[in-house]
């Protein structure tokens, strides 16, 4: 084993990724992250460490990096199945299921014959027909809660006050129509929200959006000016501008 000039022995990456294989064995996601990312500093190219890390960063629920690193896999090794696979672990958790079945399809081509693959696109699939279905199920529901309402609302005009004043059969049906029309609507704004959603823990962490704002503005830093107003006179005076 190799030592360092103060006598103490130097860990290898091989060691480091064990340790953290084994820390992620025991659940000890952060001490992993630590592990894997110590031995990425030693060889920056290792697509499995990026690929080890970017599970961790999963475990932990911090989608932005866990993609990162998952896209790091692909870069450096395209032609591995289980770089893909990550991606996909991570849109799945994000609930981009389109993109999900994109990546699982891609590592699935790489590795025809993989069990684990097969079963990953057939649940994240019926995950995303459960979505749509659950979406058209609000939207029906919303539309008959509307109408329900409508019906309930021109009913108890009718009968409980002297002059009503949705007197006319037209004027009743449009009114509830307009209720249903109503729920339908809002129905239909929930799952766009649900839509949108989607996605959303793939931004990055507030800390490291910070972190990068401070960085860009430190390497521009404002330019000041090169004389001061009196030496600027003085120069014109001088005829040197």
């Amino acid at each position: 084993m190799e030592e360092t000039k103060k006598g103490s022995p130097s860990i290898s990456v091989e060691e480091l990724r064990v340790k953290g294989n084994d820390c992620v064995k025991d659940g000890k996601f952060i001490e992993a992250v630590l592990h894997y990312t110590q031995a990425l500093k030693m060889d920056p190219n290792n697509y499995v460490l990026y690929s080890n890390r970017s599970f961790a960063f999963l475990k932990l629920d911090q989608h932005y990096l866990s993609l990162q690193d998952a896209n790091e896999t692909v870069r450096l090794q395209p032609q591995w199945a289980k770089g893909y696979f990550r991606r996909a672990e991570v849109e799945a958790a994000s609930g981009l299921y389109d993109e999900a079945i994109i990546s699982y399809t891609r590592a699935l081509q790489l590795e025809p014959h993989n069990v684990k693959l097969m079963e990953s696109i057939k649940t994240i699939t019926d995950e995303q027909k459960k979505k749509i279905k659950g979406h058209q199920n609000t939207i029906w529901i919303c539309t008959c809660v509307g109408l329900i309402v409508g019906i309930g609302v021109v009913l108890l005009d009718y009968t409980l006050t002297t002059s009503p004043t949705l007197n006319h059969p037209v004027s009743m049906v449009a009114f509830a129509m307009a209720l249903a029309g109503l729920g339908w609507a809002i129905g239909k704004t929930s799952t766009l929200m649900s839509a949108w959603s989607a996605g959303k823990t793939l931004q990055p962490p507030e800390d490291l959006a910070t972190n990068e704002t401070s960085e860009q503005e430190t390497a521009a830093p404002e330019k000041k000016a090169k004389y001061s107003k009196a030496q600027a006179r003085q120069r014109y005076k001088q005829g040197k501008l």
